[in-house]
């Protein structure tokens, strides 16, 4: 086997594919839904979605802090990993049944407010992910 190919190296292949499958799903993906779709089945179609792609998520971001726990130096980019999956299996289970909720009981101030909760914390995730992207690519 290469000598670079290395827990370090998987990790960074790991981080890049969960840092592009974020930018995709939230500036490509749901964008076309919306677009393409219906409102009411985009809506619908979404709700679906999100709760796969937030355990996915978990997982991938999961990968790099086991492929680094051995390595030495890598605290931070270990922690913020493992934060950023549990941050995203809340979000599958706190947010979706939140927002789901609020859908069917026609509630959109709350639904407006779970909604700008979960894009907040989105895209503290997908800094956070660019940020240990970058730690690592060094």
């Amino acid at each position: 086997m290469p000598d670079w190919i290395n827990l370090h190296v998987l990790a960074l292949i790991a981080v890049a594919l969960q840092f592009g499958g974020m930018a995709y799903f939230a500036f490509m993906f749901t964008p076309m839904v919306f677009k393409y779709v219906d409102r009411e089945d985009a809506a619908h179609f979404l709700r679906q979605v999100f709760p796969v792609y937030y355990r996915s998520n978990a997982v991938i971001a999961i990968l790099p802090a086991l492929a680094l726990i051995p390595g030495q130096s890598y605290e931070i980019e270990v922690g913020t990993m493992l934060a950023i999956a549990a941050s995203f299996l809340f979000s599958a289970r706190v947010f979706v049944p939140m927002a789901a909720k609020a859908r069917e009981e026609n509630n959109d101030a709350k639904f407006k407010m779970v909604h700008r909760a979960s894009v907040i914390l989105h895209m503290i995730q997908f800094v956070a992910v660019l940020v240990i992207l970058i730690r690592l690519a060094q």
